[in-house]
């Protein structure tokens, strides 16, 4: 996977959809993402992504979708 290539990606996006989508992924993958995000967008998704298992199934099928467009672009 390339993270900087994703990472860059993810910045186009809410920080809610980023927090989902790193709740999403490998916590390996999810790692290396997150560090190649600006500090103040890192302390933002901690907390965004405690929250995600509250999420709709609908919602979470969208981000699937994403995720995998965006692995597909690599």
């Amino acid at each position: 996977m390339d993270y900087r290539a994703v990472a860059k990606k993810l910045l186009q996006e809410q920080p809610q959809t980023i927090a989902v989508v790193l709740a999403r992924l490998e916590p390996e993958h999810s790692s290396e993402i997150m560090k190649l995000l600006p500090d103040f967008v890192q302390a933002d998704l901690v907390s965004r992504i405690v929250q995600v298992d509250k999420l709709p199934g609908e919602v979470l099928e969208e981000v699937d979708a994403l995720i995998q467009s965006l692995l597909r672009q690599r």
